[in-house]
C-alpha cells in the first residue's frame, strides 16, 4: 500500500482531521485545525518519518477574511510529500515559528512576514527580508494594488515613450509571418503550375 494512502487512517483515528486529500501517488494534503497543527506536525516528524521541511506557502482567501498555511514535508525515505494546512485570520492571528523544529523555516517564515503581514511568534529575526524599508501594504496580500503602486512610486514609462504594445507587436508580428508563408505558398503553387506547362 501506498505510505501516503495508509497514512490517511492513521492520521483520522490519532486526530480530528478535516479533510485528507491524495492529489497524486506521490502527494497529499492534510487539512486540520490550527490548535491541533503543532501535535501532527510532530507526528509526521517523528512518528510517519516526514523530517524534511520543504517550504511554507500561503493562500490568501481575502473572501473568506483567512490565510491559508501550507507545510510542505519530504519523506525520509520514500519519494512523497505531504502538505499540512490550516486557516488562521487574515488579520492580528499569529502563528507560533517552527525554527526550533526546522532551522530553514526563519527564512520562510520571514518572507511570509513581509509579504503577508503573518507574525511568527517566537521567530528569532522577522526584520525586513528582500522589501528594503516597505512602509505599505504587504505586496502579495490580495488587497495590495500593484498598478497603482507603480504608478503611484514610479515614473512609469518616462524615457521609454519609443516602447511599443507588446500585444500588438506580436500580434502583428504573427500577421507578417502568416502573410510570408501564405506568399511561398502561393509562389511554389504557380512554380509547380509552370512546372506542369512545361
Amino acid at each position: 500500500m501506498n505510505i501516503l494512502a495508509s497514512l490517511q487512517p492513521q492520521l483520522c483515528d490519532k486526530f480530528e482531521t478535516q479533510a485528507f486529500d491524495l492529489k497524486r501517488d506521490d502527494l497529499a494534503q492534510v487539512i486540520v485545525e490550527k490548535k491541533i497543527w503543532r501535535a501532527v506536525m510532530d507526528y509526521l516528524k517523528e512518528e510517519a518519518g516526514f523530517v524534511t521541511l520543504l517550504t511554507i506557502t500561503c493562500t490568501d482567501w481575502i473572501e473568506e477574511e483567512r490565510f491559508e498555511l501550507n507545510y510542505i514535508f519530504a519523506h525520509e525515505t520514500k519519494r512523497c510529500d505531504l502538505m499540512l494546512s490550516f486557516s488562521i485570520a487574515r488579520d492580528g492571528e499569529s502563528v507560533q515559528t517552527l525554527t526550533d523544529r526546522w532551522p530553514q523555516a526563519e527564512v520562510m517564515e520571514r518572507d511570509l512576514h513581509e509579504m503577508f503581514g503573518i507574525v511568527f511568534e517566537g521567530h528569532p529575526n522577522l526584520a525586513s527580508f528582500a522589501l528594503e524599508n516597505w512602509h505599505h501594504t504587504p505586496p502579495l496580500r490580495r488587497e495590495f494594488d500593484t498598478l497603482a503602486f507603480v504608478n503611484e512610486h514610479f515614473e512609469f514609462r518616462k524615457g521609454r515613450e519609443e516602447n511599443v504594445d507588446v500585444k500588438a507587436e506580436a500580434k502583428r508580428l504573427r500577421a507578417l509571418k502568416k502573410a510570408k508563408a501564405q506568399a511561398e505558398a502561393e509562389a511554389k503553387k504557380e512554380k509547380g503550375a509552370d512546372d506542369a506547362d512545361e
